[in-house]
């Protein structure tokens, strides 16, 4: 089968490899139909999360079920699924406690033993343990390409957004206009927040945030905090920041309320500073973390739905052999790349 490797930073190659065996009986295989290129993908490859190298990648996912484990209960050989881009028990102490992202048993997927050791969906085929705990069975009713925001944006988006909505929050800021980010402007805007600020520096990426939900779109820059408190004059008490870079985090800090909250979802390339002093006197709360993926089912419900059509944001189309290309098109910066849908089989 083909499969996309990080063989050394900054560099990938499509490899011929064996369809993967399960072994453990909790496990599934899946044929996979449809991946992604996620900016944690260019991250890793960039040797911005771990040093490691050497191993198949991906972890956003659409397939069918080719195999089933001797313990898998709940799902059948041709079922259509997708599942978290990090696996878990459902079992362990750290499930227990709500921390599924960082499962005991479990792991990233497409990241390497450092993280887990799990297979990378950008295959053919993939071994997804604890299926049962984990993998979520599709309806008829939703096509390929929107199921696959469900297992990492969408649910990760729709976490920044619940962390700052204690209550019946009515303006958010959403600063970076990627794919995240504009997850987290579609929940808000689900949720009902009546006012949504996105923040971007690309303009067709401002009018993507429009389209998709932002009441108010404002260029990133110097201006960018007092328009954003013409708008919310004592400040918002929301602030997603979905770039993770010391502009986006130093305009968060800003533009916060007191009694605000920021919800860190960008992975920074480098250490970041914060005004911690400021930050104190208005007793703002700073969350970060990955997404909460056991939301899955209920982003499935916004898009069965049709509370959020994602489709906006899938700006290529590409087939599994020409997932080389599109990353060196991407580390160079090629404008106008937002979510890149990858056909891997009917």
């Amino acid at each position: 089968m083909k499969s996309l490797f990080l063989v050394e930073k900054n560099v990938v190659e499509l490899r011929d490899v064996p369809v993967p065996e399960i072994v453990h009986p909790d496990a599934i295989r899946v044929r996979v139909t449809v991946t992604t290129i996620c900016g944690g993908d260019i991250h890793l490859v960039a040797g911005l999360i771990i040093p490691e190298v050497g191993f198949s990648i991906g972890h956003e996912w659409v397939g069918v079920v080719d195999a089933v484990g001797a313990n898998v209960k709940n799902l059948a050989v041709g079922d259509r699924v997708t599942g978290p881009a990090a696996s878990y028990c459902g079992a362990c102490e750290m499930c227990a406690r709500g921390q599924i992202q960082a499962c005991l048993n479990g792991g990233v997927h497409g990241n390497g033993k450092t993280m887990g050791d799990l297979d990378g969906t950008q295959s053919e085929y993939m071994i997804v343990p604890w299926a049962d705990a984990c993998v979520l069975k599709l309806p008829d009713t939703i096509d390929d390409e929107t199921a696959i925001v469900i297992g990492d944006i969408l649910s990760t988006g729709w976490t920044a957004v619940r962390e700052v909505n204690t209550g019946e929050l009515d303006t958010i800021v959403v600063i970076g206009c990627g794919p995240v980010g504009l997850s987290s402007i579609m929940t808000a805007k689900a949720e009902g927040i009546s006012t949504i600020i996105a923040v971007d520096p690309a303009e067709d990426r401002l009018a993507l945030a429009r389209e998709l939900g932002a009441t108010h779109i404002v260029p990133s820059g110097e201006p960018a905090a007092t328009a954003i408190r013409a708008i919310a004059p004592a400040g918002a008490l929301g602030v997603v920041d979905a770039a993770g870079v010391q502009a986006s985090l130093d305009l968060a800090a800003e533009v916060v309320g007191v009694g605000a909250r920021i919800a860190i979802l960008g992975i920074p390339g480098k250490p970041l500073s914060l005004n911690v002093a400021g930050l104190l006197m208005r007793n703002t709360t700073i969350w970060m973390g990955l997404g909460d993926l056991s939301l899955m089912p209920r982003a499935l419900e916004l898009l069965t739905s049709g509370k959020v059509d994602p489709s906006p944001l899938f700006t290529h189309h590409i087939g599994i052999d020409e997932l080389p290309g599109m990353y060196s098109r991407m580390a160079a910066g090629e404008p106008g790349i937002l979510k890149v849908i990858v056909r891997v089989s009917e």
